[in-house]
């Protein structure tokens, strides 16, 4: 089958590796490039950097609606267009284009958790449960109808990380038997249940500041949300911290006010918050590398009642 993929960052690029194996990818869209860190350097996302490898023309049109660019996108004359962490919604002229439609992978059991992030808030939120879904692009985010979808189990300890790596196995095979199914009709389709659809928006850094005076649980799922990227952060003595791994602490003689420090048995860091203790496991101060909890106890020299803020 001919394929046109859009996609953007590495989950995208994983998908898009496994069609090249199995079907012909006429094109990728991708963003345009831009420049980032401090010499502002171009940089080109993943999917455009394995589609160099895989000599795979990539469109990156400023606009999605002008006219010439879906001209362009008519002469590849692809069977299916197979959406990935895209970033943008994509218009009707263009989702209706190829024969079987446009299908687009998104990391939530739909309808809940449209829009940005699925997998990070998932975690957050301290769900027991999530899940792939590969849905009919529509008009609407995230609202189209379903064409296949797995549950994935989640544990109280699973980064947004590791869900990731268990996300994209999936997400290649439901894509693969997606396009198989559409091949033969639409008659299996799910409509999704619009009364049941939950949000969720983009992490920002504010998301990540962590407020000492929330329960501890909540401030566990924070951390392990946003590991690997961007990362929970506190302040410490004027500087910026951020905190990779945690673990709930139970020991109900202790008490700490949110945010205070102490040294278990000299060789463990805990944290006080709002209902509750946290073990720092993992934490890196700002132009540090990451350390466990004993390292900065020794190399912070704690004394009593500091606290993060």
């Amino acid at each position: 089958m001919k394929v046109g993929f859009f996609g953007t960052p590495d989950i995208a690029s994983h998908i898009l590796k496994r069609l090249c194996r199995e079907h012909d990818v006429v094109f990728l869209v991708a963003p345009e490039d831009k420049r980032c860190g401090r010499n502002m350097q171009i940089h080109h996302c993943s999917s455009k950097e394995l589609a160099a490898c895989e000599d795979i023309p990539v469109l990156q049109p400023k606009s999605l609606k002008n006219p010439e660019f879906l001209e362009e996108l008519k002469t590849y004359n692809a069977d299916i267009f197979v959406v990935v962490a895209y970033g943008k919604l994509i218009p009707r002229a263009i989702f209706d284009l190829p024969q079987y439609g446009t299908i687009n992978l998104h990391p939530s059991l739909l309808p809940l958790y449209r829009g940005a992030a699925p997998v990070e808030w998932a975690v957050i939120n301290g769900e027991s449960e999530t899940g792939v879904t590969v849905q009919m692009i529509n008009e609407q985010l995230d609202a189209g109808d379903i064409v296949l979808q797995e549950k994935i189990q989640l544990s109280n300890t699973i980064t947004t990380g590791e869900l990731y790596e268990l996300v994209m196995p999936i997400g290649e095979e439901l894509v693969l038997q997606s396009m198989e199914i559409l091949s033969s009709g639409r008659d299996k389709l799910i409509h999704q249940d619009h009364g049941r659809a939950t949000h969720c928006a983009k992490i920002d850094r504010e998301t990540a500041h962590i407020i000492w005076n929330r329960d501890s649980s909540d401030i566990h799922n924070l951390v392990r949300g946003l590991n690997p990227k961007p990362a929970a952060w506190t302040t410490f003595r004027g500087m910026n911290i951020k905190i990779w791994k945690t673990l709930p602490f139970k020991d109900e003689e202790i008490e700490l006010m949110p945010g205070e420090l102490l040294k278990y048995h000299k060789k463990r860091l805990l944290a006080g918050t709002g209902s509750g203790i946290l073990e720092i496991l993992e934490i890196q101060p700002e132009n540090k590398k990451r350390m466990d909890g004993l390292a900065f106890i020794n190399g912070y020299r704690l004394v009593e009642k500091e606290k993060f803020e």
